[in-house]
């Protein structure tokens, strides 16, 4: 009987030595795994911190562009106020409502505002019924509702592209 328990225990110092060598392999194989793994992070921060740089990058070159943008628009809308300006040069302050109703209505003469240089514009159309004081003051509206919409258009383009 003490032979067969000592046989007995035999067989289970055998099966702990095999279960403790496969815990010894599985181990390893997870530390390898692991040390993988950790590489694989490190290099994946490596590229994030590099995809980071050349987001920054390409969004300050881009807000820059966006800039010029904007600020090419504000030349636009100042030159076209600036054209409505000298196509219809302002009255000077002797002429009288009846001295300029009775042409065509427009500061310019005929339909083509041929008085100014630059391209036609709406208020080279005759306007008959209006005084010459109502036509200035309505075409300071019409600039002011202008330069409004430019306005408008770069907070709309702002608040789309921030």
């Amino acid at each position: 009987m003490a032979a067969a328990s000592y046989d007995q225990l035999l067989r289970q110092v055998e099966v702990l030595k095999m279960e403790n060598s496969n815990l010894r392999q599985e181990l390893q194989d997870n530390s390898n795994h692991l040390t993988k793994l950790e590489t694989e992070a490190s290099n994946m921060k490596e590229v994030l911190k590099q995809l980071q740089g050349t987001i920054e990058e390409e969004s300050g070159e881009a807000s820059g562009s966006q800039l010029e943008l904007i600020e090419r628009l504000k030349e636009m809308s100042l030159d076209s106020a600036g054209l409505k300006c000298r196509s219809r040069p302002p009255l000077p302050p002797s002429s009288s409502p009846s001295s300029t109703s009775s042409g065509s209505g427009a500061p310019g003469g005929a339909a083509g505002g041929s008085g100014a240089p630059g391209p036609p514009t709406t208020t080279a159309f005759p306007r008959r019924g209006l005084p010459s004081a109502g036509r200035d003051s309505h075409d300071r509206c019409l600039e002011e509702l202008e330069k409004e919409r430019y306005c408008t258009i770069l907070i709309e383009y702002y608040y789309y592209y921030y």
